[in-house]
C-alpha cells in the first residue's frame, strides 16, 4: 500500500482510478515554502505541501497514524460527473457526537500524543480520537450532476455471490490508527469489476479492545445499462461485552459485521444525469 501505484480501467462509459501511495509524514517538509504568504494574497493553502493542507483545512489537533492523504478511489463517467473516495472528506465527516468517553484506551492515545491539541473532556467539543466517520463518497461535477434520492429498492446480494469473473479490483486503505494498542480505527474502499457491473464496499471499522465496536459500511451498485446507482448505507454497534466470539472473528470486520445489531439504514438512488 505504500509503495505508489495508480491503475486505471474502463467499464463502459467509466474510467475507475486506483491510486495507493505512502503514509502522510508527521510534520511539514518544507516550512520556509509553507509558511510564506500566498503571492495572490487570497489566503488558500493550494501551495502548500500535503501535511499543512491537511492542517489548514481540516484543522484537527492530530491525525489517524497511517492517512494515506494521497490515496484515491474514482469513478468519472464520460459526461464529467462521478463519485470518488479520499482520506480528506472521510476526515471531514469526524463529528463530536461520537465521542467516546474517557477509557483507558483513550488515556493511552492521549499520552501518546502529548503534542496533540485536543480539547480536554470538559471542554464543550471534544475531539473524537477514534476517527468515526459516516463517509459515503464523494460526488463530483463538471455540469450535470448525479441527484440523490431515497428508496425502497435494495442492492442483490445474492447477486454479488454468484461465481463472476472479476476483472478488476482495488483495495485501498484510507486511514487506520491502532488507537494506542488498544483496537483499530480504519476506513479503507475495495472496489470489483465484473463483465456486466460493479460493486463498491467503504468501510469505517472501529474495535477499542473488550470496550466498543462499531462499522460503517457504504455499498454501491450499478449494472451496464441502468441510469443509476445504488448506495446503501448501514451503521453497527455494540458493546465488546454483548459479544462472546473467537479474537479471529472479533479481528476480522467481514465476519464480525453479520454478528453486530444494526442501529442504521439508509438506501438511495444516484440517479446519472441524461
Amino acid at each position: 500500500m505504500c509503495g505508489g501505484r495508480e491503475e486505471h480501467f474502463t467499464f463502459g462509459p467509466w474510467e475507475v482510478t486506483g491510486r495507493s501511495s505512502h503514509i502522510l509524514q508527521s510534520q511539514c517538509p518544507t516550512p520556509s515554502v509553507c509558511n510564506a504568504a500566498p503571492s495572490d494574497g487570497t489566503g488558500e493553502t493550494n501551495k502548500s505541501c500535503v501535511f499543512c493542507r491537511y492542517v489548514e483545512e481540516l484543522k484537527l489537533p492530530t491525525h489517524p497514524d497511517m492517512t494515506f492523504a494521497s490515496n484515491l478511489l474514482r469513478l468519472e463517467h464520460a459526461d464529467g460527473y462521478g463519485i470518488e473516495f479520499t482520506c480528506m472528506d472521510a476526515l471531514r465527516c469526524l463529528s463530536s457526537e461520537n465521542y467516546v468517553p474517557k477509557v483507558a484506551a483513550a488515556q493511552a492515545w492521549r499520552e501518546a500524543r502529548p503534542l496533540a491539541d485536543y480539547p480536554r473532556d470538559d471542554q464543550p467539543a471534544p475531539f473524537d480520537w477514534t476517527y468515526t466517520t459516516d463517509y459515503k463518497g464523494t460526488l463530483f461535477a463538471k455540469d450535470k450532476g448525479i441527484t440523490v434520492s431515497e428508496t425502497q429498492e435494495r442492492i442483490d446480494m445474492n447477486k454479488l455471490k454468484l461465481r463472476e469473473q472479476i476483472v478488476f479490483y482495488q483495495d485501498i486503505c484510507l486511514f487506520e490508527d491502532e488507537l494506542a494498542d488498544h483496537g483499530v480505527a480504519q476506513c479503507s474502499v475495495k472496489m470489483r469489476i465484473m463483465k456486466n457491473n460493479f460493486f463498491v464496499l467503504l468501510r469505517y471499522f472501529l474495535r477499542i479492545d473488550n470496550v466498543l465496536l462499531r462499522m460503517n459500511d457504504t455499498r454501491f451498485y450499478h449494472e451496464a445499462g441502468w441510469n443509476y446507482i445504488l448506495r446503501e448505507y448501514t451503521s453497527r454497534e455494540c458493546s465488546a461485552a454483548q459479544l462472546d466470539l473467537p479474537v479471529a472473528v472479533l479481528t476480522d470486520p467481514a465476519a464480525l459485521s453479520e454478528h453486530m445489531p444494526l442501529k442504521q439504514t439508509l438506501v438511495e438512488r444516484l440517479e446519472l444525469p441524461s
